[in-house]
């Protein structure tokens, strides 16, 4: 393991290694802000709150540990033609042994045009996301060959010089496009895609490291099965510089409890179960229980690459917890699309 931390340290103080890449979430569809800034307000709610949890590789050593959090709001509903979404959100990933630790804090602006005739059926949006980026490195924890005195490793023999400072920040710039279309109520289909790092900033410790430009298309949708079942299909696909995955996969929904046909008070119950497979990586299954606007999303990843090996399969857990927020129940307010 230790060959794995000396590869990202050597990415992380700004070497030409062109590893880079994101990490990223296995329930990307549960973690809209850090997938595409133009998902920023797409729901049918007031506010809307969500924290994703991600822990892996545990099993052959210290674990990686990724944490979201985020809140987005539509906001004037009643602009003839469409309306604007606002978010903010959090992001802060812990890599092992040596924490090499990026945080990031970023605002979401965007605007969803509705190009169904004032119906709110059918929505284009763009949107527009600054972040500000802090990268951090602890040394503390790691020894290098040549502190080994034949008996144990001296970690007074300072090595490390030459991998420079211990933080570093920087302004990072993203950008997407959403399309929506929601046919009836339960029937609906969503495609988007962004770029990420779009002013490609400098994430290098001592020497320039430029962090590669993200590309993302992802997209999903709901197709009723009858009344009270649905299969939820998504996807997503990202490259970034000699990087990229596909996730692609489903759930199959099954209501507990409708919303209450006349008073349209939220009171919706459902569960999802399906399996999802990210290519060459890992497969894994997700659940979510949705009710009365709390949501709960579990996941687990089986490794299936090469890392297996020392993994002996298994990978990452994943945990969601959202909540919608809805002021005024009254559906006559202005656009009230159901997005989520």
């Amino acid at each position: 393991m230790k060959h794995i931390y000396i590869i990202l340290l050597l990415v992380a103080s700004g070497s030409n290694l062109f590893g880079q890449q994101d990490v990223h979430f296995s329930q990307f569809f549960s973690s809209p802000l850090t997938v595409n800034p133009a998902s920023a307000g797409m729901f049918e709610e007031d506010l809307r709150t969500i924290m994703n949890y991600r822990r892996q590789w545990g099993s052959i050593a210290e674990p990686f540990v990724t944490m979201a959090a985020s809140v987005d709001m539509p906001v004037m509903k009643k602009l003839n033609g469409g309306m604007f979404g606002l978010g903010a959100n959090f992001f802060k990933d812990d890599a092992g042994l040596s924490q090499i630790s990026t945080s990031k804090y970023g605002l979401s602006l965007a605007y969803h045009l509705d190009i169904s005739g004032a119906l709110s059926k059918h929505f284009l949006s763009v949107g527009f996301q600054g972040n500000m980026i802090q990268r951090s490195i602890k040394y503390d924890e790691l020894t290098w060959n040549d502190q080994w005195n034949g008996t144990t490793f001296d970690q007074q023999i300072a090595t490390i010089d030459a991998l420079g400072g211990t933080t570093v920040n920087a302004l990072d710039l993203s950008a997407g496009v959403h399309w929506y279309y929601k046919v009836k109520n339960n029937k609906k289909f969503f495609a988007g895609a962004s770029l990420s790092h779009l002013n490609s900033p400098n994430v290098g410790f001592n020497e320039s490291s430029l962090l590669l430009k993200k590309y993302t298309f992802h997209g999903g949708g709901e197709l009723p099965t009858n009344k009270r079942t649905s299969i939820l299909p998504n996807f997503i696909f990202v490259k970034q510089g000699p990087n990229q995955y596909i996730d692609f996969g489903g759930e199959f929904k099954y209501s507990l409890q409708e919303n209450s046909q006349y008073t349209d008070y939220k009171n919706e119950m459902y569960i999802t179960l399906g399996p999802y497979l990210r290519w060459g990586d890992a497969a894994y299954v997700v659940s979510r229980f949705f009710w009365n606007s709390f949501s709960l999303g579990l996941s687990y990843d089986l490794n299936l690459s090469s890392l297996s090996t020392a993994t002996n399969g298994f990978g990452g857990l994943e945990v969601m917890l959202g909540y919608n927020v809805n002021f005024n129940a009254n559906p006559t307010r202005g656009h009230s699309v159901k997005f989520n």
